[in-house]
């Protein structure tokens, strides 16, 4: 191990009132045995004033942190760090480095083996993880490398430094500073404390200038992104909703049941093409099939009857006045006849028009009761049809008469097709899935629109000038607002 001549050359003159801030501690051994008994304050001589201490503190670090390479400010450290704290070895240790010594005292090679840099990575092994400061134990012989360090030069006390670079435990730091004193003088709690403070401003100053002018930049990238961001969401924009929608026949011709009965067989489906007259569903006609041969055979009985009272009538005055009473129930009868036929006739309902099927759901038609009055489906004519909306109760203030819509088809969602809201209901349903809605009509302003009844899109509603981040956040504030009842 070197002497202190060797390994410690400051590397500016001390000023002769830095010397008698920091005496030698040696100096003061008189008249105690092997300079063992003395207290760390009698050692250190008369104390520096605080502006003493804090104008070092102040030179140190401004001329570590203004080095323009990481080795000059490590030299700086290790060769001025006496100017805070009396110290006879310093020692800078790089903590992610296979070779620990990354500077000491009194310039020269930095050493990378023997039995002091085992020393410093056995020691470097049980504090690399530590942000606080530690002063090294007086270990056994088990440890030989360190043990002869500690041994050495009259007895050696270790402290050991980390330089820390935030105040955060999953931060480790890159560096620690090793500091020795001989001839066992001791370190007490104002010296570590000190230390302590000033490994932070020393840390920083090991930082390679490359990464402190990347650090920088990505200051000015973080605060160039959120200024941009925010001249972003103040971007001005038009307000625009979206809502599901369909398209639906425009003053479609409706088909209502003639009369009450069961309705038996379906002819067409939903958007199926049908001519005028073309039949499109027939009821269960065999009650009135019945009924039919039942009036029928009730006017062949009644005409025979009447033809028998009318044989008998020249000699038989009460048949020639029954004549009378039976020609009525005749005609009657012919009555039923006619009125079975004609409900017959009209078991089957043909198309009143042309145009094509509009029909929700054809299959919970058959078998199904009719109503006479009741719609059943609608004739639409393809060059007739209008957009319904159905908007969320929440954006009901963008349903404007007269607002514009840009619908995408389903079927061909890269087209946009432009339209005016017309109508826009009063009261407010129940979507498919639970949402309050409200309905609203659009025509198309395009001509020759080929689409087709039954086609669902998306429907696109403007509104009024408003800002991107409004128009971005308005749902997510509304969503929290009612989640947090504000």
């Amino acid at each position: 191990m070197t002497d202190r001549s060797e390994n410690q050359a400051p590397e500016e003159p001390v000023s002769s009132q830095d010397k008698a801030s920091h005496p030698d501690p040696r100096s003061r051994n008189a008249g105690t045995k092997n300079g063992k008994n003395h207290t760390a304050s009698n050692q250190r001589g008369p104390s520096a004033t605080r502006e003493m201490i804090l104008a070092r503190f102040i030179r140190l670090c401004t001329v570590a942190l203004a080095s323009p390479k990481t080795k000059d400010a490590a030299a700086v450290i290790v060769n001025r760090i006496s100017e805070l704290v009396y110290v006879d070895r310093a020692v800078i240790i790089d903590l992610t480095a296979k070779d620990p010594i990354f500077a000491i005292s009194g310039g020269g090679n930095t050493p990378q083996g023997g039995n002091f840099v085992d020393a410093v990575n056995t020691v470097k092994r049980r504090y690399a993880g530590n942000q606080q400061p530690a002063l090294i134990p007086q270990t056994t012989q088990d440890d030989t490398h360190l043990y002869q360090v500690q041994q050495s030069m009259g007895g050696t006390t270790v402290l050991w430094i980390p330089l820390w670079l935030k105040n955060d435990p999953a931060v480790s730091p890159a560096h620690a500073l090793w500091v020795e004193r001989w001839k066992g003088v001791p370190w007490d709690d104002t010296e570590i404390e000190l230390l302590q403070r000033a490994a932070l401003f020393l840390g920083h100053a090991l930082i390679p200038p490359k990464e402190k002018r990347i650090d920088k930049k990505r200051k000015y990238k973080k605060y160039a992104t959120i200024g941009a961001l925010i001249l972003f969401l103040m971007f001005p924009v038009t307000s625009t909703v979206t809502a599901p929608s369909k398209v639906v026949p425009d003053r479609p011709a409706y088909v209502f049941a003639p009369m009450d009965g069961i309705l038996r067989e379906l002819y067409v489906q939903p958007g199926n093409y049908v001519n005028m007259n073309q039949i499109l569903f027939r009821y269960d006609s065999r009650v009135l099939d019945k009924r039919l041969d039942e009036a029928a055979r009730s006017v062949a009985v009644a005409r025979a009857k009447l033809a028998r009272l009318e044989g008998a009538a020249h000699r038989d005055p009460e048949a020639r006045a029954e004549i009378p009473v039976q020609t009525l129930e005749v005609e009657r009868a012919k009555a039923d006849v006619e009125f079975y036929a004609e409900q017959k006739a009209r078991s089957e309902v043909r198309a009143p028009k042309a145009g094509i099927v509009v029909l929700d759901d054809p299959d919970s038609l058959i078998g199904s009761a009719l109503q006479t009055g009741e719609a059943v489906l609608s004739l639409a004519d393809p060059g007739q049809t209008k957009l319904k909306i159905m908007a969320s109760a929440s954006d009901v203030e963008f349903l404007k008469k007269g607002a514009q819509v840009s619908i995408r088809l389903d079927s061909d969602p890269f087209r946009s097709i432009a339209g005016n809201i017309t109508r826009i209901g009063f009261d407010v349903t129940l979507s498919e899935d639970q949402t309050p809605t409200v309905i609203a009509e659009a025509i198309w302003l395009e001509q020759d629109i080929e689409v087709h009844p039954g086609q669902r899109a998306s429907a696109k509603i403007y509104g009024r000038p408003t800002t991107l981040g409004m128009q971005i956040l308005r749902k997510p504030l509304i969503a929290i607002r009612n989640l947090v009842g504000i």
